[in-house]
This record gives C-alpha cells, structure tokens and sequence, in this order.
C-alpha cells in the first residue's frame, strides 16, 4: 500500500522563503497579472532581485517583469520551483 504524501501550501511556502536567496531564480505556476495585464509567464524563471517580510504572513520575492519592466511582488504560494545561482556562495 503506498501513502501519499499530504501537500502543505504553508509549508512549501515556508520552505522556498528560506532555500531561496537574492539571485537564485523562481518559476511560478500561473501568468501573473496585474490590472489585467500580464506581467510575468508560467513556466519561465525570474530572478529574485530581494525579498521582503513585514511578518510572517506577509512576504514576497521582487522580481523584475520581462514584459513591462515593473517589479513585482511575488508570494511564495506562487511558486512552483527554482534554480540556484551557480555563483552562490557556498556555506561551509
């Protein structure tokens, strides 16, 4: 018998906020709009310029639209995988 494992929303949001660095980049699952425009693609990476947290409910990746040229906010829930930066430091 094979259990499957339960998806967590919280916890994957929880998880990429603290793997994902200045850099590194972020692929999100849906087109992003904002004003009925779109402004970032499914399936394309975009590098995390910052990242900011005015709580634990509250934070985002800023990223910069390849489309407009805006920054926008990007939410963890959002996230559907990421790509290291190759030049990241390493901690040892």
């Amino acid at each position: 018998m094979r259990i499957q494992e339960a998806e967590n929303p919280l916890l994957d949001s929880e998880f990429f906020w603290y793997s994902i660095l200045e850099g590194d980049q972020i692929i999100i699952e849906v087109d992003y709009f904002v004003d009925h425009e779109l402004v970032l693609r499914r399936g394309r990476p975009y590098q995390v310029l910052s990242k900011i947290e005015t709580d634990s409910c509250n934070m985002a990746f800023i990223v910069e639209s390849d489309i407009t040229g805006q920054l926008v906010f990007i939410h963890p829930f959002m996230i559907d995988d990421y790509i290291l930066n190759p030049q990241r430091p390493s901690i040892n």
